[in-house]
């Protein structure tokens, strides 16, 4: 139980410390960049990608790159909320089961969302097109979002077998 206080505790933190500043901040940016245009003329510089075009296409893509941002913050939050289930001892929750499949499918759509996003921007603003078959942080989202998935299965069947466990007795 020590390491599902830690864990408990570090999500807390950071949710307090980088999530809850970081809501209000995206969505003043995101209101305030279509009032005064001016807010986007700093030079951005996405995966390597110098972007000075002030252009819709760029508005768009940063809407784009909030919502996955959003996405990923919403993931979390259903993230702490099945630390609180397995702090009550009840870790086959329906809730526990659907969160988890639904925080797959978020992480799967926002990583193929982000990598075509980023390949998007680097056709538009750069003239060029490049495709990384290496290791991207994109992949891993993925990846992520597909072990959520099938951790959500198997606590299904985990579910499924103590109901029937439950009954034999």
């Amino acid at each position: 139980m020590k390491k599902l206080l830690i864990l408990k505790s570090l999500a807390d933190f950071i949710w307090i410390v980088t999530c809850m500043p970081l809501i209000p901040i995206l969505l003043f940016i995101a209101v305030y960049m279509f009032i005064d245009p001016s807010i986007l003329e700093i030079p951005l510089e996405i995966n390597n990608s110098k972007i000075e075009d002030l252009g819709l296409s760029l508005k768009i893509s940063t809407l784009v790159l909030f919502v996955i941002v959003f996405i990923g913050i919403y993931c979390f939050y259903l993230f702490r909320k099945t630390l609180r289930y397995f702090q009550k001892r009840n870790p086959f929750s329906v809730f526990i089961i659907n969160s988890y499949n639904t925080i797959g499918n978020l992480l799967v759509f926002s990583g193929i969302t982000a990598s075509v996003l980023f390949f998007v921007i680097k056709l538009v603003f750069e003239s060029r097109i490049e495709v990384s078959l290496g290791l991207s942080p994109y992949i891993f989202i993925v990846c992520l979002g597909l072990f959520f998935m099938v951790l959500s299965e198997v606590f299904k069947v985990a579910k499924t077998a103590k109901e029937e466990n439950q009954l034999t007795i």
